[in-house]
């Protein structure tokens, strides 16, 4: 996918490096709300993207769940899941809506984001839950180019 920086400068373009995506929540919605579902969300994520710790990861996922659980609670952003690996889930810091970013740390070619999408998707489906798909919003993830 390729968007124009400046439609007036015919030699700057940005080019996606990765496909991200947001999910939004109504503006209404508050951290909280996510409370009641956000240990069996975290699950699916880390399942379906392939990064349930092996060794020690139910105690590791404990305590990732208590951590994000406690800021949500209060009705603060959690940390998401940051740690390095394929798949990131955050909550970016200059929103003030309920929303989270998927994004890989892999290639485009061997990102499997469709599928942890659709995944997160179907979830909040089933709960019920309204959310928008914005897909590929992280200017970060892209980059300059001269045509």
């Amino acid at each position: 996918m390729v968007l124009e920086l400046n439609p007036m400068d015919e030699e700057t373009i940005l080019v996606v490096t990765k496909r991200n995506c947001l999910f939004r929540f109504p503006e209404e919605m508050e951290y909280r709300d996510l409370a009641p579902v956000f240990p069996e969300l975290l699950d699916l994520f880390m399942r379906v993207s392939d990064q349930y710790p092996e060794e020690g990861g139910e105690e590791y996922m404990e305590t990732l769940i208590r951590l994000n659980l406690r800021d949500l609670t209060k009705n603060r952003k959690p940390m998401g899941h940051n740690r390095e690996a394929r798949y990131r889930m955050i909550f970016p810091l200059e929103s003030d809506r309920v929303e989270f970013l998927v994004y890989p740390r892999i290639s485009e070619e061997e990102s499997e984001i469709d599928t942890v999408v659709n995944e997160l998707s179907e979830f909040f489906d089933e709960k019920g839950i309204e959310y928008e798909l914005i897909w590929d919003q992280m200017r970060s993830l892209m980059k300059e180019e001269k045509k």
